[in-house]
């Protein structure tokens, strides 16, 4: 029984390998005459829409790209529906896609995930008179798969208004009557309290699927938990929860960022080195200094998830929270699923070494990939 146990749980850690979080951003702003509209994706999702590689080498040139923008432009037309005050409208041409600031001339495999390769397509839709209601629809889930998520943001007189789109819920209806105190005169019956707790309860949502999708945190999680027992377990799960908050808050404002390579490198190397120590080390009551430590890299990493949101400051920290508890709540969920599990193999003499090793394998194969654009490992 506890061969299975132990196999059980190198399954959580291998199966997890085989998801990513899934997300791209919009910014809708509406002025008097017109309307904005700038999505971006990363380089991965567009490789489902178009060619953006066709010499196969594995990286992907500004040259590339603009000769894929008719393809991409064709299809964000034919799946992002505009209406404005119930009518259909037709986007109009994209114009030429922004290439990511922080990119060379061309960007590697490696990197087609993050937030480095985000590709801003905009497109301008002129308006004969003010609009006063804006209805935006996303239909390429069926594509970009049923764990794709867009986090959006409506942006009308100096008030923004956070959306989450998801499969489940493409669409949005923004009405610039509810905009705030310069609308008033424009409203015309009491106005509803604003989604505010819609929104948050989403942005749980992804908090929570994120870190059960985050393969590497799962795999530090488990680290420290198969040497630990229940008094060091609330040291460590504290410590974790305090550091990671802190640098997530830091690096989401803008405070303080990292290149998204370092960070996912360093968070490889925490995890083989809580592994090793695993093998070498018997007193283990001061880990939870050494997991405050690691936290702050962790916390960089979940940062990365909205840091290309786009928000303003004061929805930014609102929606920041949110996923955090969603965060906290996952990680919660995989101690309390792995621990009673962990104790079960407390009785077998080899447990902990065998976890270990298997453990601090994933993070070496994760550091190597992605310290040296390897592409070996599941995604």
């Amino acid at each position: 029984m506890v061969p299975r146990l132990l196999a059980a749980l190198l399954l959580l850690a291998a199966s997890a390998c085989a998801h990513n979080p899934d997300t791209s951003y919009a910014r809708i702003a509406i002025a008097p005459d017109r309307i904005e509209l700038r999505l971006r994706y990363d380089l991965l999702t567009l490789r489902k829409i178009a060619e953006i590689d066709p010499d196969q080498d594995l990286r992907v040139t500004r040259d590339e790209l603009q000769r894929a923008a008719p393809e991409i432009d064709r299809f964000l037309r034919s799946r992002v529906h505009l209406e404005i005050d119930g009518q259909p409208v037709t986007l109009p041409d994209a114009a030429p896609l922004e290439w990511p600031r922080e990119a060379g001339d061309a960007i590697e495999a490696r990197d087609w995930h993050s937030a480095a390769a985000l590709v801003t397509v905009p497109f301008s839709i002129p308006l004969p008179r003010p609009a006063r209601e804006v209805s935006v629809t996303f239909q390429f889930f069926d594509l970009f798969g049923s764990r794709h998520t867009v986090l959006g943001v409506f942006e009308y007189r100096g008030q923004t208004e956070e959306v989450l789109f998801t499969q489940e819920e493409p669409d949005y209806l923004y009405d610039t009557a509810y905009a705030g105190p310069e609308a008033a005169p424009m409203l015309t019956e009491p106005r509803p309290e604003p989604p505010l707790f819609a929104n948050l309860r989403r942005f749980v949502k992804l908090g929570v699927e994120h870190i059960f999708l985050g393969y590497d945190h799962i795999c530090f999680l488990l680290a420290l938990l198969v040497v630990s027992r229940f008094r060091e377990l609330v040291k460590i799960v504290t410590s974790f929860t305090v550091a990671h908050s802190i640098t997530l808050i830091v690096a989401a404002l803008g405070i303080a960022r990292l290149p998204s390579r370092w960070v996912e490198c360093a968070i490889a190397l925490t995890i083989v080195y809580v592994a090793v120590e695993n093998l070498w080390r018997t007193q283990l009551a001061d880990r939870w200094k050494l997991t405050f430590v690691f936290g702050l890299i962790h916390g960089f990493g979940f940062a990365g998830v909205l840091s290309e949101l786009g928000l303003p400051t004061a929805g930014r920290v609102r929606c920041l929270l949110a996923f955090n508890v969603g965060v906290e709540i996952g990680q919660l969920a995989i101690v309390a699923l792995a621990f009673p599990f962990i104790l079960l193999l407390g009785k077998w003499r080899y447990s902990t070494a065998i976890v270990s090793v298997a453990i601090g394998l994933f993070g070496l194969g994760w550091f190597l990939e992605r310290a040296f654009g390897l592409g070996f490992m599941p995604v």
